[in-house]
């Protein structure tokens, strides 16, 4: 499985249907994802991949493809596991 079919099997988690998650997919416009809502996503992608993601720093995160984008340089960086 591909970083982003995990990122959508996390989000289907959510609550999400996998057909709505595609990159061009605006968070808030789109998928009606509140601040709260991405922290949520946020949390449940870092405990799925280990890795600890910063939002701030990423310049926070429009569309689903930023999201997985996010994830695999991440995983590409060898980004410390949450809590390292």
């Amino acid at each position: 499985m591909d970083i982003r079919e995990n990122v959508v099997t996390v989000m289907r988690g959510a609550g999400f249907e996998s057909e709505e998650l595609t990159d061009g997919r605006r968070l808030a416009e789109d998928l009606d994802i509140d601040s709260t809502e991405l922290v949520e996503v946020v949390v449940a992608l870092e405990q799925h991949f280990g890795v600890s993601i910063d939002a701030d720093a990423e310049g926070g995160f429009r569309t689903f493809g930023d999201l997985v984008d996010c994830v695999g340089r991440l995983l590409l960086a060898g980004a410390p596991a949450v809590g390292s």
